[in-house]
């Protein structure tokens, strides 16, 4: 049967993290029909073993394990791998913020409706659950689907995207090193109106640290990539002004106290 939903994940080295990222897609309820798409590109440590065991005790979970070029190649990879109508991508070190999350963000939708929107997004919760100190508050812009082509933009852990949409774009340029995510939901809003529906509640909870977000001088990298994409696509002007919106809305959402906890770790 096709799934309504794929969710990919790609490793590289994940065994310290990977098994609360399977567990959180393996510990839905609600019924929702789903798959899970693990790609590794060469763990050498127990990442695949972790993701064997697993597959071997759920049947939602397939694996394609080959080499790659980097990250957003691996989530090409995993992409073409999928069945279905929606898509995610949950990262290695991020996982599903509880067991209801994907049938409260799915509820009323089924498989092939002609009013399914072509976004769900919600927020993102980025630190160590629990811990005093630096996060941040990763919410989706409320005026998101108001406001389109003004450099607001939905973080990917949370983003639940019809895949046809994501074929209307190619993917990933797998050529970006840091920024194809955002650039992809540029590229998205650019290329035809979208229907949005806004979840105001967490979908993920992403782990500090990555490499677009592990360094000012990665975030600056990143940035740049994107006011260089935008600037082809969309003039020096507005290239300006939409990376402009997109720093501030980054910035926002800087926190210091103690991070909230998932239902999967007690805060």
């Amino acid at each position: 049967m096709t799934p309504l939903l794929s969710i990919v994940t790609v490793s590289l080295n994940a065994a310290d993290t990977i098994v609360d990222t399977l567990a959180s897609v393996a510990g839905q309820r609600g019924g929702v029909e789903l798959e899970h798409v693990c790609v590794d590109g060469g763990s050498r440590d127990d990442t695949r073993a972790l993701i064997d065991a697993m597959a071997a005790r759920h049947a939602h979970l397939r694996r394609v394990f080959e080499p790659d070029h980097g990250i957003y190649d691996a989530m090409n990879k995993g992409f073409a791998a999928c069945r279905g109508e929606y898509v995610l991508y949950l990262n290695a070190d991020d996982f599903l913020f509880a067991p209801d999350t994907l049938s409260q963000a799915l509820a009323g939708l089924t498989r092939g409706a002609p009013d399914n929107p072509d976004l769900i997004v919600g927020d993102v919760v980025m630190g160590e659950p629990g811990r005093c100190g630096w996060w941040r508050d990763r919410r989706v812009p409320r005026l998101l689907a108001r406001w389109p082509g003004c450099g607001l933009f939905p973080i990917h852990q949370g983003r639940i995207v019809r895949r046809a949409l994501i074929e209307c774009v190619g993917g990933f340029d797998a050529r970006s090193r840091l920024a194809a995510d955002v650039i992809q939901f540029y590229d998205m809003e650019r290329a035809r109106p979208l229907s949005i529906r806004v979840i105001a509640s967490p979908i993920a909870f992403m782990r500090g640290g990555g490499a677009a977000n592990g360094s000012p001088g990665a975030m600056w990298l990143g940035t740049r990539e994107i006011f260089a994409h935008l600037g082809r696509t969309h003039g020096a002007a507005r290239a300006g002004a939409m990376t402009m919106v997109k720093t501030l809305q980054s910035l926002s959402e800087v926190r210091f106290g103690r991070c909230p906890g998932s239902r999967w770790f007690a805060a």
